[in-house]
């Protein structure tokens, strides 16, 4: 793949230099920064009864009054910074002619594909690696304390997550960018596709639930319920099975904590579900853009 590191770099370069990341950035900081700071009263009453345990965990997980968790809010909201990014990564070029003057240089599509998808991933790891160090110094400086080791490794797993569930979007932002030739198209094919799969969708699964039917055929079609399900997981210890519960899963269920590998086999369908889904995703924006006609202007 001849190109792929210069065109990674570039997009990369356009990506950090851009007004559109830094304005996205600094909202996603502040919104964490706040979430965590509303919900630090709370942490701080359950200090003494929790002995101290999970407490870093809470700083993503905890909810204030009206305002959700910054979990919740990354599952809502987080799939518009991967959209924005790159809804107009393809045909935006396109309209522009540059796309055809860079793949007349020695740079194969494949390698400008990958570099684009690589670049907008990259980004929005830079982006989560900053806000959880912002929130996790937040508590250090609040607590008084630090993570604990499994702590930290739940939240490295947890950032991980967050980055598959992104790039999920990431690729179907291309995906649209590729298909419609117009960025405005483009642009209303992400929001109406976001607003399907994090919000219509649960409503099916109300509606399947009424028949008397289980939802989780329904629901597993949605990334934002398979991240939602994977990260509480992930960062509620206490949280021991996915989906509805039954009164007989209750029963007998001894309210002790999951550990770290035990927490991994429950939500490894979700993972893998979510993985395939962003690979399948992008392995149609691929094969789609390999094939494209492309003039230069």
């Amino acid at each position: 793949m001849a190109g792929l590191q210069e065109g990674y770099l570039k997009e990369l370069s356009e990506h950090l230099n851009s007004v559109r990341l830094i304005i996205m950035g600094a909202l996603v900081y502040i919104i964490g920064f706040s979430m965590s700071f509303m919900s630090i009263s709370t942490i701080k009453l359950e200090f003494i009864s929790s002995r101290g345990e999970n407490l870093f965990l809470k700083l993503f997980t905890t909810q204030s009054g009206g305002v959700p968790s910054f979990l919740g809010f990354l599952s809502f909201f987080g799939p518009l910074i991967s959209l924005i990014l790159v809804f107009d990564s393809i045909n935006g070029e396109d309209n522009q002619g540059t796309l055809g003057l860079v793949l007349s240089q020695p740079i194969h599509r494949d390698s400008l594909i990958n570099g684009k998808f690589l670049a907008a991933t990259t980004n929005i790891a830079i982006i989560l690696v900053g806000v959880f160090g912002l929130i996790i110094g937040l508590g250090v400086a609040s607590i008084g304390a630090f993570p604990s080791v499994e702590e930290t490794m739940r939240i490295i797993i947890f950032g991980g997550i967050c980055v598959v569930y992104l790039a999920f979007w990431t690729s179907l932002g291309l995906l649209f960018s590729i298909v419609f030739k117009r960025e405005g198209t483009s642009a209303l094919a992400s929001i109406v596709s976001w607003l399907f799969l994090t919000i219509f969708i649960y409503m099916m699964g109300d509606m399947v639930q009424s028949t008397g039917l289980n939802p989780q055929g329904v629901l597993y079609l949605s990334p934002s319920y398979l991240f939602t399900q994977s990260s509480s997981i992930i960062m509620i210890p206490l949280m021991r099975v996915v989906g509805p519960v039954s009164y007989e899963q209750v029963v007998g269920m001894v309210a002790n904590p999951l550990s770290l590998p035990q927490s991994l086999s429950v939500i490894w369908p979700h993972l893998t579900a979510l993985t395939a889904a962003m690979m399948l995703i992008f392995v149609v924006s691929y094969v789609l853009f390999v094939r494209r006609e492309i003039r230069s202007t």
